[in-house]
């Protein structure tokens, strides 16, 4: 027990020793930090300070620059202003435009748009301008473009317009043809006279009652057609009436032998009739070498395929296509 006690008593007069210098450490701790702390402080203060002075320089130069180009656009405004009112005095114009430098520069370009502003009205800078060409320039091509787009439109209706109009006209032009063949077809059904063509304002047709077949002369195996055609003016005169039929006032008559064997034909006669026709026709006398042989496209050739075409009762067998008629009037000689 007294041992514990000699320890504590030791350890506590220790203590009250080193007390002093304990003190003494933390008041020099204390006062590095203030220091520390002071001189923190001192830096902080110095680039605050510093970074003052940098803003507030900043300022002045934005404060020049933003003067600068005020000045800048008055003098623009000036320019622009002279360019567009002619009347304006040579001495502020070039006032205006001269070139200056510094801070005299400006002031000069300040004082001359002021008084520029003063006397007359306020102009678009160039700027401005230069933005309402563009828009101006923009729009002249959105414009033509229009225009072109349209113009292209409107051939392309017209082009439509008229390929419906040509389709049209051909269809009415084919239904005329078609009306114009079936009343032929109507008329030449119980017609003497059958319609064979139209060629060079002539209407040719064949007259069935007097076209028939016919023995060759010097061949009495080979037949040929006897035909009569008569051409009808398609601009003559008024018709007249003939046995309750109309018949043109004034037309020809052509008298033709055909051989389809030997593919020939030959021209005999023709007559012009006004009203009715005389029984007095002059016609050449048969003879071989009259025969003429068919060129392609003229008007033998179409008669020969038209009136071929209608013969439909070819010779070749028991009467050889001749009615009885016509058997009786070339065998018998007994005519009708």
């Amino acid at each position: 027990m007294k041992r514990w006690r000699g320890l504590a008593l030791g350890t506590l007069t220790a203590f009250l020793l080193s007390a002093p210098t304990a003190d003494a450490a933390e008041a020099t701790t204390a006062a590095v930090r203030t220091a520390a702390v002071d001189e923190g402080a001192a830096r902080d203060a110095a680039r605050a300070a510093k970074a003052a002075e940098r803003a507030e320089r900043q300022a002045a130069r934005a404060a020049a620059k933003a003067e600068r180009q005020r000045a800048i656009a008055d003098a623009k405004a000036a320019r622009a202003e002279a360019k567009t009112a002619p009347t304006a005095s040579p001495a502020k114009a070039a006032e205006v435009a001269a070139p200056a430098s510094g801070e005299s520069a400006t002031s000069a370009a300040v004082e001359s748009a002021a008084a520029e502003r003063t006397a007359a009205p306020p102009a678009l800078s160039e700027k401005e301008t230069a933005r309402l060409e563009r828009q101006q320039m923009l729009a002249d091509r959105k414009a033509e473009r229009a225009a072109v787009k349209a113009e292209r439109k409107a051939a392309l209706a017209a082009a439509r317009a008229e390929k419906r109009a040509e389709a049209a006209a051909e269809r009415a032009e084919k239904k005329a043809a078609r009306a114009e063949e079936k009343a032929t077809n109507k008329r030449d059904r119980k017609s003497r006279y059958k319609t064979l063509f139209v060629d060079n304002g002539f209407t040719y047709y064949m007259d069935v009652q007097n076209t028939r077949w016919v023995p060759r002369p010097y061949n009495s195996s080979e037949y040929m057609i006897d035909a009569w055609v008569r051409l009808v003016e398609n601009t003559t005169g008024e018709p007249v009436a003939e046995d309750g039929k109309i018949r043109p006032a004034k037309y020809f008559l052509e008298h033709y032998y055909i051989s389809p064997q030997r593919h020939e034909i030959m021209f005999m006669s023709e007559l012009e009739v006004t009203g009715r026709p005389d029984n007095a026709v002059k016609e050449r006398a048969y003879d071989p070498k009259n025969w003429e042989q068919l060129v392609p496209g003229s008007i033998e050739d179409a008669l020969y395929e038209a009136i071929t075409a209608r013969m439909k009762g070819a010779p070749g067998s028991g009467t050889g296509g001749m009615s009885v008629r016509d058997m009786i009037e070339e065998y018998a000689r007994i005519s009708f």
